[in-house]
Formats: structure tokens, sequence, C-alpha cells
């Protein structure tokens, strides 16, 4: 008999949390490809890239959080550091296609990287990335407006469906701040 999909989804939560957690990493490395390239023309695509990233780090959350064992595991451990390398391979992106100038955002990403050496603690990271996090939108609504209204969507939705786990990242976010 077979076990329906909900049961099988949560007795392998963790592993799925892992894999989207690993695509997320692997849309990173595609993201810095089209930096490579250098290409204004690929904005759609790493906007697209973006949203599909994002998307698994919000499905890996939900997953990671159903799992009843509560193992550990190194790509879980690395979830954080994905996400940061996904929010930079974007700047790397802006950067290398010419939407960004290139001196004042290597002194960004040099003060990013002192952030993190100095004041490891996932906040004050989160912080000083998200600015960085907003550079696909902004740049989407300048060039591409569809594509800023389809992040706008996406964001919207998202908020809708998570409100709970929107509010809980924003209080661990606080308290670990006040902590310092």
């Amino acid at each position: 008999m077979r076990e329906n999909p909900r049961g099988w989804a949560i007795e392998n939560a963790k592993v799925i949390a892992d894999v989207l957690t690993g695509v997320r990493f692997f849309v990173s490395l595609l993201i810095i490809i089209c930096a490579l390239l250098a290409d204004r023309g690929l904005l759609p695509l790493v906007v697209c890239l973006t949203l599909i990233g994002w998307t698994t780090d919000v499905l890996d959350g939900k997953m990671a959080r159903m799992d009843r064992t509560g193992k550990k595991t190194w790509v879980g451990d690395m979830d954080f550091a994905t996400d940061m390398i996904m929010i930079y391979s974007g700047l790397l992106y802006f950067i290398a296609a010419g939407y960004l100038p290139f001196w004042p955002f290597l002194y960004y990403g040099i003060f990013a990287a002192v952030v993190g050496i100095i004041w490891p603690k996932k906040s004050f990271m989160m912080a000083v990335a998200a600015p960085i996090a907003a550079v696909p939108i902004i740049f989407s609504f300048v060039h591409y407006p569809i594509w800023g209204w389809v992040f706008v969507g996406w964001i919207a939705i998202d908020l809708i469906i998570n409100w709970a786990d929107f509010t809980a990242e924003i209080g661990e976010f606080i308290n670990d701040v006040e902590e310092g």
C-alpha cells in the first residue's frame, strides 16, 4: 500500500530541506556564471534565478521545521552561508554587468567581510546584506518592470503564506541584535 505524500514528506523532511539548500547553492553558481558573462541582457534570468533561490529558501525552512528527529546535517548547517552566497552572487552579477560601480561595492563587500569576521552573528550579517538583497528588485523595476512586479508579487504571496515564520524571524533578529 502506498504511503500518503504528506507522510512521506514529513518522514524525509530533513533530506528534502538539504536538497533545497543544495539547489539554492547551485542557483547561486548559475548567477555567478551570469556574472562571468557580464551580459546586461541576462538580468531577467538573474531575477528569475533569484526568485527560484529564495523560493527554495522558504521551502527548505518549512521542511527543516517539519523534521521530527531534530537531526543536524552539514548541509543544514550551511543554510545561512548559502543564503549569503545567494545574496552576494547577485551583487557580483550587478557589478560585472555594469549595473553597479565596481569600487564602492568592492568596499561594501570588504565591509561585509569585516563585519562577518568581527561580529559573526547572523543578525549583523543579515543587516549588512539586506541592502544587497534589495538590488535585484530595484534593477528589475528600472530595466524590466514586469520582473519587478513579479518580484513584489512573490514577496506578497510569501508574506501572506508565511507571516508567522516572518514575524518569528524578525523577533529572532531583534533578540540577536539586542544580545549584541
